[in-house]
This record gives structure tokens, sequence and C-alpha cells, in this order.
């Protein structure tokens, strides 16, 4: 677990990693051992914290290079891609690494006869896994704000944003800058790429939730049953940042074409512009209307477009309010046609057990029956999460 207080580096810290004189001490009896006492002969041997550049003595563009090198690698499906999967120039491209850099990174380790760490392939291979080594990379990321905040590089403010950024990484998804995430599915072709702004103001929208994904898959799984006669009519709720949305008509796209569906994408004024930045960079904006539905007063939605009600309804994860299981019955009552489907996915968090009574209550109550019902399992950005789905429709006298 991380904790703040590894951040506090003491005035007489001192760089362990291997300098000029490859002296270490010995944590056991605080003998000087030597390099020579290490058998670096052996290349399959797994790299530690101590093979890292000294911040001290190494170039500047190699220190750069190890920092771009531990950056995490994109995110698919809440995961993020191992680096061995990836070639050395995709590795390269992916991180934003010149050859220039790693050329510089590779001279160091030859000059000082890692055999470990003396080519391109081992470095790109090797170095990312120390990523997952949070907390002891922390002292070294420290060492490195020390020292160059007290020089002059060319190459210094590059470096101390990426030393930031490498901090921020361990410190949880509320402290990640902005970020983009990659997912993919069975029977869909193309990833969807969704950009998530920092979470600031507590706009929990910016972010992309598990359970998004899970309905992502299910929604995609029911387009082909679907029959294309009509102009279907689809509203998704809460859209945040519009993955089952884009799932659903992606696959539409992918199987019938853009004709025959009106999409709308929707959530709260400030949520609206990422969501806008989403549908466009995965190509989907032309054929579909991005725009601000307020569930507690949807009236200048219904007065802007005239819709009276839609075939589907998307909803994922729209409880996190006491006041909340209200409002979704109400939106999905107003909107949902007589022959109608919802598609709700919720999140079983044991902090809103009482909404989620109240929202099955609700929804009885409002003549909404649920026809099929799902226990599903997935993962965050914080762990795995027990999720339910819901199939919903008016009932039927």
């Amino acid at each position: 677990m991380f904790d703040p207080l590894d951040l506090y580096t003491p005035e007489n810290a001192v760089d362990t990693t291997r300098d000029q004189a490859n002296v270490l001490l010995s944590s056991k009896d605080s003998e000087v051992i030597y390099d020579t006492d290490f058998n670096d002969e052996d290349e399959n041997l797994p790299i530690d914290y101590l093979d890292l550049p000294s911040v001290h003595y190494a170039p500047s563009a190699a220190i750069l290079c190890i920092l771009l090198l531990l950056k995490p690698t994109d995110q698919i499906n809440f995961q993020n891609s191992k680096s061995r999967d990836l070639t050395t120039s995709q590795l390269c491209l992916q991180k934003g690494i010149s050859t220039e850099l790693l050329n510089i990174t590779v001279e160091y380790y030859q000059t000082w006869g890692n055999t470990r760490l003396d080519t391109t392939k081992k470095i790109c291979e090797k170095i990312p896994t120390l990523s997952t080594t949070g907390e002891t990379l922390l002292n070294y990321y420290t060492l490195i704000l020390k020292h160059y905040e007290k020089i002059s590089s060319s190459v210094k403010d590059q470096i101390i944003k990426e030393v930031s950024m490498r901090i921020s990484e361990n410190c949880g998804r509320t402290a990640l800058p902005t970020m983009s995430r990659h997912f993919s599915f069975e029977n869909l072709l193309k990833n969807i790429e969704i950009y998530e702004p920092s979470l600031t103001a507590d706009n929990l929208g910016w972010k992309t939730w598990g359970s998004a994904f899970i309905l992502s898959q299910k929604l995609i799984n029911t387009v082909p049953d679907i029959n294309p006669t009509k102009i279907l009519k689809v509203l998704e709720l809460g859209s945040g940042t519009g993955l089952a949305g884009m799932s659903w008509f992606m696959k539409w796209i992918e199987t019938y074409g853009n004709t025959n569906t009106a999409m709308f994408f929707t959530d709260l004024e400030e949520i609206v512009p990422n969501l806008k930045k989403n549908v466009e960079n995965n190509g989907l904006s032309e054929n579909s209307v991005v725009d601000t539905l307020d569930w507690a007063h949807p009236k200048s939605f219904i007065d802007k477009y005239a819709v009276e009600k839609f075939d589907i309804i998307i909803v994922s994860d729209p409880i996190y309010s006491p006041n909340h299981p209200k409002l979704v019955v109400d939106v999905i009552t107003l909107f949902l046609s007589s022959d109608g489907i919802c598609h709700l996915e919720i999140p079983l968090r044991d902090k809103y057990s009482e909404e989620r009574e109240l929202l099955w209550r609700l929804l009885k109550e409002n003549g909404l029956h649920v026809v099929k019902r799902e226990n599903d399992q997935g993962v965050d950005d914080w762990g795995k999460v027990d999720y339910l789905y819901q199939m919903i429709e008016r009932k039927r006298e």
C-alpha cells in the first residue's frame, strides 16, 4: 500500500544506485561490498532497483530514458499491456523514447560493465519490469527530484515532469493525470479508445467504470439479434465517457451500417465536452447526438429534440447518491417506449445496498418489469467488483 510518507527524503539520504565507484553498503553489517563480489556474467539474472542509473553520475538523457521506460504501458480493459508482448520499436514508440536517448543509455551500461543491460533489447525488456515495484522506486524518484532541482540540464524540465508523473502513478487512479484507455471486446472488430481527464472536482463521469465495460460486452452480443426493420431510437443515460453506448453503436454500424438508428449520448453539462471528444475520437460523431440531459430537469432535452420515447435505453452505474434511485426510475419511465428495453448494469457496493433496494421497489411500482437478471464479476481501477445486470421492460397487462 502506498504511504505518502514514502515521498519524504531526509537531507542526508544517500544515492544507493551504483555510482562511479560501484560501492554498496551491506544492510547486514555495513561491510563495503564491491561489484566484483557479484556475478554479472549471468545475463539472465533479474534486475533490481540497484541496476538503475546513478542519479549523480549517469547522463541526463539516460535518466530520462529510464523514466520513460518505467512509464505504464497503454491500458487495455483496465490492465496495462505487457511490455514483453511489444517489440523494442513498438515499446519506444508507445513511450516516446528516441533512438538517441536509448543509445546513450546503452552506452552508460556498457561503460560500467553491466552485462544484464548492455543492449537496447535487454534495457527495453528488463527496465519496465521494475514498474511493478512502486514503493521501492519512490526513493529513486525523490532522489531524482532532489538532484535535478539544483542543476542545469537541457532536459531538466522533462525529467522533473516525468518523475512527477511516475510518483503520481503510484498514488492510485485519483492522483493520475489525463490518460487514455483502450477497450477490446469479443465480436467487435475495432478497439474503443477512451480519453479520461484528471479526476478533479469530484467529476466521476470523467472516469470509465467497470460496470460500463461489463455492460458493453452484453450489448455487443445483443445487436445481431435485432431486426433492423425500423429506425431504432437509442438513449444512453449518464454516458460518462461513453463506453457502453459506443460499444452498442459501433457493433450496430459494423453489422447493419450507419442507417436505421438514432443514437443519443447524454450526461450532465460538465461531462458532455469529454463525452463528445470520445465519440469524435471513435468516429461516431456524424451519426449521433451528444448533449446534456439532466435527469432532474429533462424538459429542455425533450423540447430540443422532440423525441417521445426510445426503443433501447442504456444505463451503467447510476447510483452513488441517495436521490439517484428515484431519478433513475423517473427518467427510464419517461423515455422508455411501450415495447422498449432498458439495459441496466450496477456494481454491488455494500455502501449502497439501501439505494439498490429502493431502486428495485420503484421500478416495480412504476410498471417496469425485470425480464432477465445476471450476476457478473469484473475489475476496476480498485480491484475486483461484483455486478448485477438487469434487462427491463414495461410490464404488459
